[in-house]
């Protein structure tokens, strides 16, 4: 398994990104123009929002008005974390366990990425964590086909590597995202491959050769995240349960 950055790896996608139909602090149509104005290196985005595919099947829908490829996905709730459906075209059930919610994501016709396994600020995450490092064979048995192995939100030293190197024990591929709530956070991080679209991204993860690039997100996102989480936190979720 290649994961390694090759330089003839000219793609670059952003596969994790959350728009105000679920936690974002922008509405799916401002996020699109905003990547195509300042992120236009981006060859393919995924919008991600979780547990539903509002905003990811509009912007889907729009993406002929558009310079970039756009993956519809959702950042699914399952009991044994979030996991990353890339290529969904109808909901995806929450509060299921692992080959469950993976099947589904297969059965829609998806892309199954488990999402930043070791940001322990999370407390299901912490609890899984060691049980993903102890037992990894479980990941395997349920059918995944990937680990984010770059999550930009992440501040926890050494969580991405360890996904990765977690990765790299059970030779799945590995996918980078920004994870972003903000506009600025947007290709903070992302996922090389060789060629431009979204078809060429697929088969890179079908044969398992992708890699990660980014840093984590500048200070400012993060308190603009924090601010908008603030104000949020009186209002009902604009995410519909499936």
């Amino acid at each position: 398994m290649i994961q390694r950055f090759q330089p003839q790896w000219t793609g670059r996608a952003d596969l994790h990104m959350h728009t105000s139909a679920s936690d974002g602090t922008m509405p799916v149509r401002e996020l699109l123009n905003y990547v195509a104005a300042k992120r236009p290196w981006l060859d393919v985005i995924a919008i991600t929002d979780h547990d539903t595919l509002e905003a990811a099947w509009w912007a889907y829908e729009q993406r002929q008005h558009y310079p970039f490829d756009i993956i519809p996905g959702i950042e699914v709730s399952s009991l044994a974390g979030h996991i990353l459906a890339l290529w969904v075209t109808k909901p995806i059930a929450r509060g299921m366990d692992l080959p469950d919610t993976v099947a589904a994501i297969h059965e829609a016709g998806g892309v199954a990425v488990l999402a930043h396994p070791f940001h322990i600020e999370m407390g299901l995450v912490r609890k899984l964590a060691w049980r993903y490092w102890r037992s990894p064979e479980v990941l395997l048995e349920s059918g995944l086909d990937a680990i984010e192995a770059h999550n930009a939100a992440i501040v926890t030293p050494g969580s991405n590597r360890v996904a990765g190197q977690l990765a790299r024990r059970i030779g799945l591929a590995v996918t980078g995202g920004s994870d972003a709530h903000t506009p600025g956070a947007v290709g903070s991080g992302i996922t090389r491959f060789a060629g431009t679209t979204a078809a060429d991204l697929r088969h890179a993860l079908e044969t398992r050769q992708t890699a990660t690039e980014g840093a984590s997100w500048h200070i400012r996102e993060y308190i603009a995240y924090l601010r908008h989480e603030r104000q949020r936190r009186g209002r009902p979720s604009l995410a519909k349960p499936v």
